[in-house]
């Protein structure tokens, strides 16, 4: 069987389709309808860009996988699972090179597709939004919170990567998660482990870029951020023991910071960026969390009825 029907078999078994990439396949066909024309684009400035030039664009040789839809099929696939390009390539019965080079060109789409329009955003979209991201509602509260990404330890520095709290060497990112819609709407570019929270915070400028109007909720790893529109748990005090009201106050507290661990998870979902991080390139390595940011956006609107 050639490798494009062997691909679109999946396509015919909507259980294991939406196991093995979070989606349904009603989702998956909707996201392909929003990716589909910005990658033709792409395409086209890239093979327009090539010099000497001997045929037309468009006379070449196709992807060995198939059309778009197979190509994002593997690429949804490759941040899915934690496999490695090599035997992602044995599976899916194709050279490796056929499942590397459309992940490199299609995990660009993704890195901002779904993340709304905010001061945190700096950056300008690749391509146009649904009207929704692009006439988000102004922005009342948000939950900051750090992830740690586990590495391998590294060669050198290992101790700037080392992290005190899990115990191994890290890289770290701020999560910013609006407090309304759940959804992420910034994802900073990870640092070594060892770096705190608050310092982090501090370095990317994301409170600086928030008006006074807006909330920001976090943990303890913020615990001395300025402003009194911080909402921050009590801290029990040296030798000292917090009161009943200040830990009922704590545990409401949790309730409603609860939603970035949430957050956090839709991203960690996607195993390429959940699991031990394999992939050397600190641009590749961001790129794809992005990406894993993005999807996670894309089904909360999709299930929300809103994408």
């Amino acid at each position: 069987m050639k490798t494009r029907g062997y691909v679109a078999r999946f396509f015919g078994k909507p259980y294991l389709f939406r196991r093995l990439t979070t989606l349904s396949l009603e989702e998956f066909e909707e996201l392909r309808r929003k990716l589909e024309p910005e990658w033709k684009r792409s395409e086209r400035r890239r093979l327009e860009q090539r010099e000497n030039r001997k045929h037309k664009v468009g006379q070449g040789r196709p992807y060995e996988v198939g059309d778009f839809k197979n190509l994002l099929f593997v690429t949804v696939i490759y941040l899915r699972t934690h496999t490695n390009v090599e035997l992602l390539s044995l599976i899916l019965r194709v050279d490796k090179d056929a499942v590397r080079r459309p992940v490199n060109r299609i995990l660009p789409l993704l890195q901002d597709r779904f993340i709304p329009d905010t001061p945190l955003k700096g950056r300008k979209r690749i391509n146009t939004l649904d009207e929704l991201l692009k006439d988000f509602p102004e922005l009342k509260d948000v939950i900051f919170d750090g992830s740690e990404f586990p590495i391998r330890r590294p060669k050198r520095r290992q101790k700037q990567s080392y992290s005190g709290k899990k115990k191994r060497h890290t890289k770290k990112s701020q999560i910013a998660l609006d407090k309304k819609t759940k959804l992420i709407i910034g994802v900073s570019p990870p640092r070594r482990g060892k770096i705190h929270d608050k310092k982090q915070l501090e370095k990317i400028g994301w409170d600086t870029q928030l008006s006074d109007t807006v909330g920001r909720w976090g943990d303890l790893g913020y615990y001395g951020m300025k402003g009194k529109y911080w909402h921050l748990p009590h801290k029990k005090p040296k030798g000292g023991m917090l009161t009943k009201w200040q830990k009922t106050l704590n545990k409401r507290f949790a309730k409603e910071r609860i939603v970035v661990e949430h957050g956090i998870r839709g991203i960690k979902i996607f195993r390429r960026v959940g699991e031990i991080i394999t992939i050397k390139s600190d641009e590749l390595f961001s790129t794809a969390l992005l990406a894993a940011a993005n999807l996670y956006n894309f089904k909360r609107l999709v299930r929300q009825g809103l994408g």
